[in-house]
């Protein structure tokens, strides 16, 4: 099954070379570097950061950096206004953490469709 997994994972997320970008790709990867700012921006109320936090799942594992649900709630709890300007300071710069944008993917693979067969080799 490990292999399997290596062939889905190889084929849902190709090797991304910047050897081989052409100038569409460094049109897109510029864009992409440039924070967006529009009218409609606007900045995370304190409540909106609260309910965020407290709509989170007790139950759920923690991060990549090990922050539980429980962790962030206490924070928000003893720093309300700093979490929501740290929030706010992320949004306006368009900079948010690398390992905020990572996640461990678990494929579920349907019964019956084990050998990935309509998988690219």
């Amino acid at each position: 099954m490990p292999e399997t997994l290596n062939v889905m994972m190889e084929h849902f997320t190709p090797a991304d070379e910047e050897v081989t970008d052409n100038d569409y790709h460094n049109l897109i990867s510029a864009q992409n570097k440039t924070p967006v700012t529009t009218e409609d921006d606007k900045s995370f109320t304190t409540a909106e950061i609260r309910d965020a936090v407290y709509a989170m799942k007790r139950n759920k594992a923690p991060g990549e950096n090990g922050t539980t649900s429980d962790i962030l709630q206490r924070a928000y709890d003893l720093l309300p206004k700093s979490n929501t300007a740290m929030y706010n300071g992320c949004l306006r710069t368009a900079c948010f953490s690398k390992i905020w944008r990572r996640a461990n993917l678990i494929p579920i693979v349907k019964p019956g469709k084990e050998t990935c067969e309509d998988i690219d080799r």
